[in-house]
């Protein structure tokens, strides 16, 4: 269930079935009659167009007739295995003579034709559109960029590839993969650099990963917003401050946005320690945070711990548990019932820090867990 809820005008246009309202000239098709159209073909709340690499022409006249009726909320463009969502508000324009969009494998083309005669060819749209893509070889590492800007990928698998973003026009679509992570024989390459695709896992510079090289405090705080920000409404609470994190920092926002939910807290006197490295139960605690806020962990519902308990079955488990400090114990299990987090033959390691390549693994599969949500 997305934060971005977008509804549903169920109409057809195709190449070999012109309808009344609409004229075709070489592959370009002009609509004249909208409000008629519209009309007799509401019903669902959007307004689609499919056809194989025909350009649609729409005068204002009847773009207003689109933008003024409350029932249609986006439209739909369709062609040769592409399928652009794009809100109507997004294209609208009173300067305007009329709107030009083509939808085909090279992407969802949309050109401005004024009154005064200039035009300009669209290259960011103010609401997110939404792209599906046939893609058969499609597989967790596919990744979409529109030249060297990457699109946020919402599904790359079983051979499609839905993506949102403002950009429009031309886009390419690639296998992600860091420089340093490279060799598909390391445990974590997939994790890492299906992490990357999906954009939940940001580079250290020039591309690279650095995937032993310990998480700090700040990297975590934004590996928890890009990794659940489809499912929990963040926001900064002004009330929440460290003396430590000041805005035009790049972690600002991510450790506030963190902080006013109750995700992540300080360190004492005020402060985050944004630079320090994260510790293993450190994490364990914040994501057990932010699991509590979701509710339910994919389509598992939380595990009930028995708080009187916890010595007990922590001993069970990890041989040192007693290093575990009390405020982490409920969140250790918690990961440990929902296999998010286990330990090895030397015990959970509470108080080790982690490193990316660990954090890879967890926050992907978090992300894909909580993706059954939207």
């Amino acid at each position: 269930m997305r934060k971005k809820i977008f509804f549903i005008i169920a109409a057809v246009i195709t190449a070999l079935s012109i309808p009344v309202f609409a004229s075709a000239q070489g592959n370009t098709m002009t609509i004249s009659d909208a409000q008629a159209y519209i009309s007799s073909n509401l019903s669902h709340g959007y307004l689609s167009f499919e056809s194989d690499n025909i350009t649609y022409e729409i005068e204002i006249s009847a773009l207003k007739d689109f933008y003024y009726n409350s029932d249609i909320k986006y439209y739909l463009f369709k062609s040769n295995g592409i399928t652009v969502r794009a809100d109507k508000n997004g294209f609208f324009d009173f300067d305007l003579n009329k709107v030009t969009f083509c939808a085909s494998t090279s992407g969802f083309n949309v050109i401005y034709y004024y009154n005064n005669g200039s035009q300009k060819v669209l290259e960011e749209s103010n609401m997110p559109v939404l792209y599906t893509i046939d893609y058969p070889q499609a597989n967790s590492r596919t990744a979409v960029r529109f030249g060297d800007r990457p699109a946020t990928v919402l599904n790359n698998e079983n051979g499609t590839v839905v993506f949102e973003t403002n950009f429009v026009g031309g886009f390419s679509v690639i296998d992600f993969e860091f420089n340093d992570v490279k060799d598909p024989a390391k445990w974590y390459y997939n994790y890492v650099n299906s992490a990357g695709a999906l954009g939940i896992m940001d580079g250290m510079g020039e591309n690279n990963y650095e995937p032993k090289t310990n998480v700090t405090r700040a990297q975590l705080a934004a590996m928890i917003v890009k990794s659940t920000e489809d499912i929990i409404s963040y926001r900064i609470d002004p009330k929440y401050s460290f003396t430590d994190v000041q805005e035009g920092k790049w972690y600002y926002e991510y450790v506030m946005k963190c902080a006013s939910l109750g995700i992540v807290d300080g360190v004492g006197d005020g402060m985050y320690n944004p630079l320090a490295g994260a510790t293993r139960e450190e994490i364990a605690t914040v994501i057990a945070r932010f699991i509590k806020l979701i509710g339910s962990y994919g389509n598992t519902d939380l595990p009930v711990i028995d708080t009187s308990a916890m010595d007990a079955e922590l001993a069970e488990l990890y041989i040192d548990s007693s290093s575990i400090h009390n405020y982490a114990k409920e969140s250790v299990l918690i990961c440990n019932k929902l296999g998010i987090m286990q330990g090895d033959s030397e015990g959970f390691r509470a108080r080790s820090k982690i490193v990316r390549s660990e954090c890879a693994k967890i926050f992907y599969l978090i992300n894909r867990q909580i993706s059954e949500l939207k």
